[in-house]
Parts: C-alpha cells; sequence; structure tokens
C-alpha cells in the first residue's frame, strides 16, 4: 500500500521466524483517532475480512508483504454495503508459506484478539477463497477466540486441481502456499483434522456457479460445500458468480450482506438432501 494512504491501523511486527501480517480497518475511516487507541467502536458487529492467493509473477517481492485486495478497500462496493450494519476490517499476509500455516501465526490471533478487546459483541470472519480455509482453520483450532460467525465464499476446502497442474507462473518463494491449495494436500488436512467447528460458531459457505459447469470456473462445487461440512449441518447458499467476481458481484454482495446479518443455524439431515439436490444436480435446470 502507497505511504500515503492512511488506512494501516495496526502492524503485528513479529520475529523473522513469523509471519507479516497487517490489520487495516476500512470502514469507517478513523484516521484521526485509531481504534486501536482510542478503544472505540461505531457498531456493535466487527466484520473482518481475509482474502485468498494473489499471483504476483514478475514481482516476487510483493508475495513477501502482506497487501489489501481491491474488494477489501475502503471504497469497493462490498465494504460500502457490509459498512452499513459493521465497522470493516481487512487482513493481510505474505504468502510464503502453506496455507495452514496462517492461521497459527500471532497475527491473525492478534487481530481477533484487538478486535475483542475493544468490545465488539460480534466477531465475523468473511473469507474468500484461500481466505476462506484460513478462517475456518482458526475458528476449528481456536473456538474461544471470540470469532461468532464465519463466511466462507467460493472457498477450496478440497483444493483446486489448477494448484497441482501449474507449476510456473509465480515466484518460487509463493510454492508453498499455492502447492497447499493442490486437491491431495487439502483432501488430506480434512481426513487428518480432528477438530470439528464449535457449535458456538455460526457458519456457511457461499457456493459460487458459473452456468452449465461444476463450479465456479476455479473451484468446484463439491470443494466449496464438502461432505465434512455437512455432515456438521453447515448450511451453504448459492450465487451464480465466478471465482473472481465473487466478492465484486452485486447478487454476492447483497447475500454476505444478508448472511453477516442474520442468525445462522444448523441444517438438518432433510434440509441438507434438499439443498444438495439444488446445488448439485438442479441449480441449471430451468424452472418450470
Amino acid at each position: 500500500m502507497p505511504p500515503s494512504l492512511p488506512l494501516v491501523v495496526a502492524v503485528f511486527a513479529a520475529p523473522a521466524a513469523t509471519l507479516p501480517t497487517e490489520l487495516w480497518q476500512v470502514s469507517p475511516d478513523m484516521t484521526a483517532k485509531p481504534w486501536w487507541l482510542a478503544g472505540e467502536r461505531r457498531k456493535e458487529r466487527a466484520i473482518l475480512l481475509i482474502p485468498g492467493l494473489k499471483l504476483h509473477p514478475l514481482r516476487p517481492a510483493k508475495v513477501t508483504r502482506p497487501e489489501m485486495h481491491d474488494w477489501q478497500e475502503p471504497k469497493s462496493e462490498l465494504v460500502k454495503t457490509l459498512a452499513w450494519d459493521a465497522d470493516v476490517f481487512a487482513f493481510g499476509y505474505a504468502q510464503t508459506v502453506p496455507l495452514d500455516v496462517v492461521p497459527h501465526t500471532p497475527g491473525l490471533r492478534d487481530a481477533v484478539e484487538q478486535l475483542r478487546k475493544v468490545g465488539y459483541q460480534d466477531i465475523v470472519l468473511i473469507g474468500h477463497s484461500a481466505g476462506g480455509v484460513i478462517a475456518r482453520l482458526f475458528v476449528e483450532n481456536y473456538p474461544d477466540a471470540g470469532v461468532t460467525k464465519l463466511i466462507e465464499v467460493a472457498t477450496p476446502n478440497l483444493g483446486s486441481e489448477l494448484a497441482s497442474v501449474f507449476k510456473t507462473g509465480y515466484p518460487k518463494v509463493q510454492a508453498p502456499f499455492v502447492q497447499s491449495l493442490a486437491p491431495s494436500v487439502r483432501m488430506e488436512a480434512v481426513q487428518t483434522s480432528k477438530r470439528p467447528l464449535s457449535p458456538k460458531v455460526e457458519m456457511v459457505c457461499v457456493i459460487c456457479k458459473l452456468r452449465r459447469i461444476d463450479g465456479d470456473g476455479l473451484v468446484p462445487l463439491a470443494s466449496q460445500w464438502p461432505e465434512d461440512l455437512q455432515k456438521q449441518g453447515v448450511p451453504a447458499t448459492l450465487v451464480m458468480a465466478s471465482h473472481f467476481e465473487a466478492m465484486k458481484a452485486a447478487p454476492a454482495i447483497r447475500k454476505i450482506r444478508e448472511l453477516a446479518r442474520e442468525k445462522l443455524t444448523r441444517w438438518s439431515p432433510e434440509q441438507l438432501e434438499t439443498a444438495r439436490r439444488v446445488l448439485f444436480r438442479d441449480a441449471d435446470e430451468p424452472k418450470k
């Protein structure tokens, strides 16, 4: 981020052995009185936006620093829409380690702890793509951290085949992060994990899909709403959008705001079966 942009509200300086991360407050603008010093909040709810992979094939140094994605910025439609109901924050992290490492480094834990100390009653994590996996791993491993809701958007819980296919086109320093998105890696992580989602944390999967395609152009449907989450009754909702428009398309933004506001409950077996029919078989069929 350019040094003239007064958005960085906290930088979690850590030893070289840990991952560089940053936390920005993107709404409201608290430049005059930074929230982490003033201890003030405008809303009862805080939303923390967590991004996924961002490739820099020609600028490897950018991979080593936290970076804000365009949909996390204050003027994005997503932030402006979410700001009606919440104070909005953006999280950034260097993409030089496997994504499984990110939730266990001090940065994300400290970010959530700061929000909790300020007094937010609801702390909602919204993770796009790999950011959804990071958010899920965080709430599974730190159920008492204070997060009240997790919204996954177009998230490769079981990986994306493109991570296995593409071996070039990104800096070598980013290879551990990209390769951790391969289906074989993600499936093994799911199979070996013994940590179910805490009943104290509400969760939903926003599934993105393109017509006549079994996915959003990058992540298949079964990866966005995997069987292990279905068995826990985690609900899902369908948005017709590509992977890259998931945080920018108007229907997706409206749905994300709605999910951030409303109470989420686990689904019954009957509700799960109905959703499976709609999401995996009937989504493209014309309505009669």
